[in-house]
């Protein structure tokens, strides 16, 4: 966990997720995006992602982000990532297909009164063999899953 989302969680949210990721200029991250007009109130590049942690207040879920043209599409692992990063090259769709060790910080803030999000992204995934491999374990466990006994047929 980071020193600054360390500070954030033992202050227990002295701040809301939006003052803390989308209005700081003091840490070390750079605020890709910030405001209420998507789904995250900021998307941030974060050098040391925190780890997985979830308590009454908040809760903080660890995976991988895509970047679509500064539309984001978060997993919980780096294989349905890569996966879909791969095929979304494969398109014609968008241009961009960024794919990102990431979290997300999500809380409830007082000041907004509905649920916040921040998505922080950690090391770019850039180099194809990486992302071949981990869409090659994705689909060797889909495959798996797909004829595992007991499954039904469709």
């Amino acid at each position: 966990m980071s020193l600054s989302t360390a500070m954030f969680v033992l202050d227990e949210i002295e701040t809301s997720i939006c003052r803390h990721y989308g209005e700081h200029t003091e840490h070390t991250w750079y605020t890709r995006r910030s405001g209420t007009d998507g789904e995250y109130v900021a998307v941030v590049d974060h050098p040391a992602l925190p780890g997985a942690l979830e308590t009454t207040m908040f809760r903080v879920c660890r995976g991988a982000a895509v970047d679509l043209a500064d539309t984001w599409a978060f997993f919980d692992d780096l294989a349905p990532a890569a996966a879909f990063a791969r095929a979304g090259r494969m398109s014609n769709m968008m241009p961009s297909w960024d794919l990102f060790e990431a979290a997300e910080v999500r809380a409830f803030c007082s000041e907004h009164h509905r649920d916040e999000v921040a998505l922080l992204l950690g090391r770019q995934v850039y180099e194809r063999s990486e992302i071949h491999a981990h869409a090659a374990r994705f689909a060797g466990g889909a495959a798996a899953r797909a004829h595992a006994p007991g499954r039904p047929e469709n």
